[in-house]
């Protein structure tokens, strides 16, 4: 206690008012609470089952510590204010000059600054443990493992049916149509009880021109010769669109033994961590999903890897090797505390079937509700999933999929019997599935939860986000403090009724303008509040010893809460002259484009410009506030 008496006798004496403004002994304590909630962070996902639930990213939020936050942030501020604001002396500006109201200011703005971001020290935390305990090169080594062995957990039937191939190289080159109604029953084609496969090969045209609504032109040739579309693809830029035309059916009977669900047909990637998890090429291709042709790529060569990587295990026929892969894979899973009753042994005799390796047997993703029927369509809380279901219209139906004179894609009603007469004597698919689902389970969306978390922690930038709220919002609380400071309560509460008062009056203004004289245009509002906002800037300036003090303060004060709002006013008039000229020059033209403005081109820097102009207008601003303060009472 002697130490702090010392040191703020020193202050006292030399720094009077750094004294008063507490920001020493406000800086440590906040110091101190950022380092306990740094501490936080860290040790708040030591159990990697606090990874396992969608957007770990946000617990912050979502587990309550954000209430916390408030509350000691709120406490901080009421009890600095507490000590501030009892020293009349320094209320009167004794001793004081515009630079130290404008240095004050900045203390108002630091102090509480520092008060409300502890979210950045808990986030630190959190990232500097992930990157501790997750680190890239254990990462990598594991994806790439959970990877090679995913083909093998079999828990949906449809990542295992013919589709699914690309390996060897014919079955990425060749287009695989599924859509019963455009199977040509005189060539070659493939049947699994409901199911029709045929794969053709392909031939591609690029369209450059664009029609008057902004879409491609469809290939006129293909458009009267009624040839069937495969699918599209767009460029990066937006420049261009590459079809894909069927040329000819090929018969792959060579490399296809078998059409029942096999180990063989599995191309699915279950995390990725640039082209996003659980992604399977054939679907982003032919729903044209992604729009990167670099990230589409990457994907293919990804699940061609997985394709071929699986076949060659299988190809090897040697049962201890598949064994000691998923015992690495089990460790793996024990390591980050995944739920399952898997063991290597019995797991490889599920798998084991030398023949064509069929998949024979299911494992469910999770434990089902006692008394209820094992979904797997449904998560472990009893959602269905929104992801499930895979299977998908490879025909990429669409405007520009002509398949007659009037661009209609006309679908003849196809009886399954014409293609499998056996079909009645089968099993269907989703049978099967049930049939043949064991008492083995492994949560994969805990899995997935955990690595999509981990990267997310890695990757996110939470500080560029939200540092910028937290700048307007120190901001707004300084500027209301400062008022408060060098004005007095009444001043404070009367500008808080008058803003309000003003605000209806202007509303209602506008709204009358609009029904009686007809004007509806935003810039006319736009107008009237930039008029409003710059009379009650002037009128101090101009009439300071011609209105009542009590008037100027009011004034003066919605003008220092006020001012950043003007700013934004005028960049958004300008914004909006720029996105009105863009969309007539786009109608004369005859053409689409998105029009963007100041407001799009800067992004956040408009932020930090807008607080900038407002920190230099408070510095030269702060000369008047002792002007007006020397007015007699």
């Amino acid at each position: 206690m002697q130490k702090i008496n010392k040191i703020n006798q020193y202050l006292l004496e030399r720094y009077p008012n750094i004294w008063n403004t507490r920001i020493v002994w406000m800086l440590l304590l906040g110091l101190i609470i950022h380092l306990i909630f740094f501490f936080i962070g860290f040790v708040s996902h030591s159990s990697p089952g606090t990874l396992q639930h969608t957007m770990a990213v946000d617990d912050y939020f979502t587990s309550g510590l954000i209430f916390v936050h408030v509350i000691i942030s709120v406490l901080m501020i009421v009890g600095w204010l507490v000590f501030m604001l009892k020293n009349n002396a320094f209320k009167n500006f004794y001793p004081s000059s515009g630079k130290k109201l404008f240095f004050e200011f900045i203390q108002y703005f630091i102090i509480i600054f520092v008060s409300t971001t502890f979210y950045f020290s808990y986030m630190s935390g959190f990232k500097v443990f992930i990157n501790y305990k997750y680190d890239d090169e254990k990462m990598e080594k594991n994806i790439g493992l959970i990877n090679r062995v995913s083909p093998f957990l079999s828990q949906e039937l449809e990542l295992y049916t013919l589709e699914n191939r690309i390996y060897p190289k014919v079955f990425s080159d060749y287009y695989c149509e599924t859509d019963i109604n455009k199977i040509d029953k005189n060539q070659k084609y493939f049947v699994y009880h409901d199911r029709v496969y045929q794969f053709y090969s392909l031939y591609e045209k690029t369209a450059t021109k664009k029609n008057r609504i902004g879409g491609f032109e469809y290939p006129k040739q293909e458009k009267q010769n009624r040839v069937s579309l495969a699918y599209y693809e767009d460029s990066t830029d937006g420049k261009k669109r590459t079809y894909h035309f069927k040329k000819q059916v090929e018969d792959l009977s060579a490399y296809i033994k078998s059409t029942l669900p096999s180990y063989y047909n599995y191309s699915n990637v279950f995390y990725d961590v640039k082209n996003n998890p659980s992604t399977n090429y054939r679907r982003y291709r032919y729903d044209n999903e992604m729009s990167n042709a670099e990230d589409k790529d990457a994907l293919k060569q990804q699940q061609i890897f997985i394709n071929e990587n699986t076949s060659k295990i299988l190809d090897g026929k040697n049962p201890k090797e598949l064994e000691k892969l998923l015992q690495d894979f089990l460790n793996v899973s024990k390591e980050f505390d995944i739920r399952n009753n898997l063991n290597a042994k019995d797991w490889t005799a599920m798998v084991y079937h030398p023949d064509n390796f069929e998949v024979k047997s299911f494992i469910k993703k999770f434990i089902p509700i006692k008394g209820q029927e094992y979904d797997p369509n449904k998560s472990q809380d009893g959602y269905y999933n929104g992801d499930t279901d895979i299977s998908v219209d490879s025909a990429a139906v669409g405007p520009d999929n002509y398949l007659n004179e009037n661009g209609e894609i006309v679908k003849d009603t196809v009886n399954v019997k014409d293609f499998n007469p056996n079909i009645d004597n089968e099993v269907s698919p989703a049978d099967y599935f049930k049939k043949n689902i064991t008492e083995y389970y492994y949560y994969t969306a805990d899995l997935k939860n955990l690595l999509e978390n981990v990267d997310a922690v890695k990757t996110k930038d939470f500080f560029t986000e939200t540092i910028h709220i937290c700048i307007w919002i120190a901001f707004s609380l300084a500027a209301f403090i400062f008022g408060f400071r060098v004005t007095n309560l009444r001043s404070l509460l009367f500008s808080v009724v008058s803003s309000g008062v003003l605000i209806l009056a202007v509303t209602l203004f506008c709204v009358v303008a609009a029904f009686v004289f007809n004007v509806n245009s935003r810039f006319f509002v736009f107008y009237t509040v930039l008029i409003v906002g710059i009379i009650i800037l002037l009128i101090p300036f101009l009439m300071l010893k011609r209105v009542s003090k009590l008037v100027s303060s009011i004034l003066m004060l919605m003008t220092i809460n006020a001012f950043p709002l003007l700013i934004w006013l005028i960049l958004g008039i300008i914004n909006e002259y720029q996105t009105a000229d863009c969309r007539i020059a786009t109608e004369l033209a005859g053409t689409y484009t998105v029009c963007k403005g100041l407001f799009e081109d800067l992004g956040i820097l408009l932020s930090y410009l807008i607080l900038i102009c407002s920190l230099v207008f408070l510095y030269f601003y702060t000369s008047f506030i002792k002007k007006w303060k020397a007015l007699p009472e």
